[in-house]
């Protein structure tokens, strides 16, 4: 504080002396001067015989990183105390702002007495206080307080917000950067809702503090009434813990936790929840016993050095219906894996686990597979002179039942590709690859789709070589500001296996001839089925591209298999020698609408078999989207079910705070119905948000029945 003094005293001779030079000389006349403070006043009055002086107009002390502005101040050398009146502003080191009426300083502007404080924090949050003490540097206590997050009215700046807390004492550790309210009152509109004998909150410096999070509140036919009040806890500055219990009149107790973790090269997410209920049958009725139901999720991802990472990502249950019923997940399989990978230049390696659980009526757990090691490798080559590159992939896995067949399959490829571009223009790809397929089965079934079918043990193996050449020439023009495309494609394939024809199947038995599949060597997802003999794929790319970023394309193409058998399923569009069409349309004029549809036409009668339409209108505040699929229903044979369903979704910002959203799916089956509903009225602004939501789910799995469900939440910002 005696540095200040130098610099009023300093200043005020300024001031009587006028003369450049006199600072240098009054500096080394006055001891503790502190260099590093700053002083401004439009005058400066001394009296040195009571050793006080007195700033007048627009005064601005600079103390470390503290800034005091006001109308006057009053320094008294004797007491050591400043006084500050008259729109006072002191900007803190953290950022907040402080305004008063009156202060009285000591300690270089630490410690004092403040009337009628006002406290803007980083967040634009506020604080008013009839009287404040700031016990020391990190400390201030507030008498008669209130706390807000909402902005004051513009029109009636004597309004009420539209929440905030009133306290007789309010203090402010920025040590522990804690804002604690004793005797605290939650107002709305200015009307008491809520009081609490203690209350604590983190100030706006805070990114993480422990403490309760906004519960909600939720009505369900089939849990009851229930709350959900979650627990927050900052373990350390790399770990958190949230423990959510929820309590319902018709199922007791369930308690949820989420685990976070971040490593130096690497972090962790674990989830899990557990329930001791009354047990129930698949009808849903009581059967005198209780039972622990719960789920467990995790994942996780690790750096190990510039090469090698490892991770996992897990997620089981101890019952079918228990993720749906609690509305966690509305998976039918549910996929747990841990891997190690490693990418350096063109090598990519990695080491994989994998294991599933199915939740659907008719699973059956001995006929789901395990993966305890699947090995995948590749190479790609550099390329040559002339584009040309090789590459190289092997494939090892080890696939085990605990009831049904088991596989292990090791399988290596190596493939020589060169694209080469004409100087018209037209772009030729030519493909060679060959592989090879090692499999040792035990109780392979003869029928994949008949569990009852023979069972045999056998090595069995292929060689697979192939040769593709692709085609396609596009042609470009501008007219005005569109640029249009037309690109005809055609794609001459043969691949044949040589070897044994009863090679197991486990990752190709489901397929699906589509835009995505039309051109390639293989159009099976895995590696156990393979297209085989001659065959042209061809197709034609039509596009129309504007200036300003919209843009419309379409394509059409066909397969057309020079042998008569084709190896594919009835049902899946490519069992006959000329395939159906498939086609592609995408329209985009602005962001803000988009329009895809994907269909695959039969040949013989140009029936739609698949129809998909994606369709979105808005913007990110105020959107509209459906969505359809029909999948024809004679594709059971390859386990993809007959579909026919529309879905909407919508979102509409009613005005500035005010939001409404929902989403409705329904099945357009003879025997089909609604499937599920959401509706939704949102609320939020800068201090407050809720929102009220009503669901509903049409379908009975098991002991899941149909059911509605109302939910409430509730937002204080900052505090959640």
């Amino acid at each position: 504080m005696k540095g200040l003094l130098g610099i009023l005293l300093t200043t005020t001779m300024l001031t009587i002396a006028h003369l450049p030079g006199a600072l240098a000389a009054n500096q080394q006349s006055i001891p503790g001067l502190d260099k590093e403070s700053l002083f401004s006043a439009d005058k400066i009055e001394y009296d040195k015989q009571n050793e006080i002086v007195t700033a007048i107009g627009s005064v601005e002390i600079v103390q470390g990183d503290r800034v005091l502005k006001a109308d006057k101040v009053i320094y008294n050398v004797r007491q050591d105390t400043i006084e500050a009146v008259g729109n006072i502003a002191l900007l803190e080191p953290s950022g907040e702002v402080v305004f008063a009426d009156k202060v009285e300083l000591q300690n270089e502007l630490k410690t004092g007495a403040i009337r009628d404080i006002r406290v803007l924090f980083t967040d634009n949050s506020r604080l008013a206080a009839q009287s404040a003490v700031r016990v020391d540097e990190n400390t201030v206590i507030m008498n008669n307080a209130v706390y807000s997050t909402c902005r004051i009215c513009e029109t009636d700046r004597n309004a009420a917000p539209l929440w905030q807390a009133k306290s007789s004492e309010v203090e402010h550790d920025k040590l522990s950067k804690t804002i604690t309210y004793r005797h605290a009152v939650m107002e709305f509109y200015g009307v008491p809702v809520l009081y609490t004998p203690y209350f604590s909150h983190p100030d706006p410096t805070v990114d993480r503090l422990s403490g309760l999070l906004a519960p909600s509140f939720k009505n369900s036919s089939d849990l009851g009434y229930g709350i959900s009040v979650p627990y927050y806890y900052v373990i350390s500055e790399d770990k958190d813990l949230t423990v959510t219990p929820t309590a319902t009149t018709k199922a007791g107790l369930q308690v949820a936790t989420e685990y976070r973790q971040a490593f130096r090269k690497g972090n962790i997410e674990l989830d899990g929840s557990l329930t001791y209920v009354e047990e129930r049958d698949n009808n849903d009725d009581k059967t005198g016993d209780k039972e622990f139901l719960g789920h467990f999720r995790g994942n996780g991802q690790f750096q190990v050095n510039s090469t090698w990472s490892w991770g996992f990502d897990t997620f089981v249950t101890n019952d079918d219906t228990y993720l749906e019923k609690y509305d966690i997940s509305d998976a039918d399989t549910l996929t747990s894996s841990a891997y190690i990978q490693g990418l350096r230049g063109r090598n990519y390696t990695s080491i994989s686990a994998w294991g599933f659980q199915g939740l659907n009526a008719d699973d059956n757990s001995g006929d789901i597979p395990i993966v305890p090691a699947w090995l995948e490798y590749s190479y790609v080559g550099e390329p040559d002179r002339y584009g040309a590159r090789f590459d190289a992939n092997v494939d090892a896995l080890t696939l085990f039942r605990t009831s049904g067949q088991d596989t292990s399959r090791v399988s290596a490829s190596g493939g020589w590709h060169l694209p080469y571009t004409t100087p018209s223009g037209q772009v030729i790809t030519l493909d060679a690859n060959i592989r090879g397929d090692l499999y040792y089965t035990q109780d392979q079934l003869e029928n994949p789709f008949d569990t009852t079918s023979e069972t045999t043990n056998d090595f069995t193996g292929r060689i697979i070589p192939s040769l593709s050449v692709k085609w396609n020439y596009p042609f470009v023009r501008h007219a005005g500001n569109t640029r249009q495309l037309i690109e005809p494609v055609v794609e001459a394939v043969w691949s044949e296996a040589l070897g044994s024809k009863n090679t197991p199947n486990e990752d190709s038995l489901s397929f699906e001839f589509d835009d995505t599949n039309l051109f390639g060597s293989n159009r099976y997802a895995g590696l156990d089925r393979v297209e085989e003999g001659p065959r042209l794929n061809y197709g034609i790319n039509l596009g129309f591209y504007g200036s300003g970023g919209g843009y419309t394309t379409l394509l059409l193409g066909q397969s057309l298999h020079l042998d008569n058998e084709t190896s594919f399923d009835e049902g899946t569009g490519l069992e006959d020698e000329l395939s159906d069409y498939v086609a592609r349309l995408e329209v985009q004029p602005t962001d803000f609408v988009k329009y895809t549809q994907r269909v695959r036409i039969d040949q013989d009668d140009l029936n739609l078999d698949r129809n998909e339409i994606e369709f979105r209108l808005g913007t990110d505040d105020t959107w509209f989207e459906v969505g359809y699929l029909r999948l024809r229903d004679d594709l059971s044979a390859v386990e993809v079910e007959k579909r026919n369903e529309i879905y909407t979704a919508s979102r509409i910002k009613l005005s500035e705070f005010w939001s409404t959203y929902g989403q409705y799916r329904r099945n357009l089956e003879s025997d089909g119905g609604s499937i599920d509903a959401q509706l939704g009225l949102e609320y939020l602004d800068e201090c407050f948000g809720f929102a009220i939501e009503l669901k509903r789910k049409f379908t009975r799995d098991r002991n899941v029945k149909p059911s509605t469900e109302v939910g409430f939440r509730i937002r204080l910002l900052p505090f959640n």
